[in-house]
């Protein structure tokens, strides 16, 4: 059996317990640490974390450790916001396209791994978690989504080094997460 096969089947079992447009992402209040507030939700940035204006676009705002701004490759978070066509209690549609849409991008990928997760956030927020191994180069990347009727706020990592903080830091700003809309009203 192909190992592409073998990650997508393992994508579906592991998420049977728990394609998507984009909408812009108006510049969080900035200061150092603590709670960023945006046009959708707010969240907390843990402390030695900061904005990379660098890397930064109105869609997507970046976060690097403290220090590590200017560097070719820090480890990073990314926050944004974006809308899908699916309600609320439709969330396993929701997880399904995802699925779908990752085995396509690593379709043919021998040297990456794939798992994934559904959970509540310390919010009571329905999130799916996606973590992609690539064995060659080390990096590591998690994808979270915070689900809610026809949107969903997505926050990824990119762990270039096995850091634990960057994971830590990356699960933190997912937990706090918090709308400050009604579905609609962004």
């Amino acid at each position: 059996m192909r190992k592409g096969s073998i990650i997508l089947l393992t994508i579906a079992v592991i998420l049977l317990t728990a394609g998507c447009g984009r909408s812009s992402v108006s510049a969080a209040q900035q200061t150092e640490y603590g709670m960023k507030a945006a046009d959708f939700g707010s969240y907390n940035v843990p402390a030695g974390w900061v904005k990379a204006e660098r890397y930064s676009t109105e869609d997507k705002i970046f976060y690097v450790q403290e220090g590590e701004e200017e560097d070719e490759q820090p480890d990073n978070i990314s926050i944004e916001f974006g809308r899908n066509k699916y309600k609320l209690e439709e969330h396993m549609k929701f997880r399904d396209a995802i699925v779908k849409q990752l085995a396509m991008q690593l379709s043919g990928r021998q040297d990456t791994m794939v798992s994934g997760e559904g959970v509540y956030t310390d919010q009571e927020y329905i999130m799916y978690v996606f973590t992609i191994e690539e064995e060659e180069s080390g990096i590591m990347t998690k994808q979270y989504y915070i689900v809610d009727d026809y949107r969903y706020c997505l926050i990824i990592l990119t762990n270039f080094d096995g850091s634990g903080e960057a994971v830590r830091a990356a699960g933190e700003m997912a937990d706090s997460f918090v709308w400050t809309t009604a579905a609609g009203q962004e």
